[in-house]
């Protein structure tokens, strides 16, 4: 049996992503850009990107063609399902009530 790594995958070194993080920290803390507010920000995009992501997962993990008789269970699917509907409900209500 062949343990492929993680990092196998990834087209950038891990020490790179970590040395550009670690710049780019930096770079705000030098800046005029409030770290507090970059962190909302981020925290806000990421929250958005999730749904979109968590639905093409869910998809795939639920796709006989792709995972033949590995795909996900009944639970599961409730758990995952429901998690995108609060999650996508979520960031509808955000962007209605944004700066209102």
């Amino acid at each position: 049996m062949v343990k492929l790594s993680l990092f196998v995958f990834l087209p950038i070194q891990p020490t790179k992503v970590i040395a550009a993080s670690t710049l780019i920290r930096l770079w705000i803390n030098f800046s005029s850009i409030d770290p507090i507010k970059a962190h909302m920000y981020t925290t806000v995009i990421n929250g958005v990107i999730a749904v979109p992501i968590l639905f093409a997962i869910l998809r795939i993990a639920n796709d006989k063609k792709i995972l033949g008789n590995r795909t996900n269970k009944r639970l599961s699917n409730i758990l995952g399902w429901t998690a995108f509907i609060i999650m996508g409900a979520s960031v509808v209500m955000m962007f209605l009530t944004w700066g209102g």
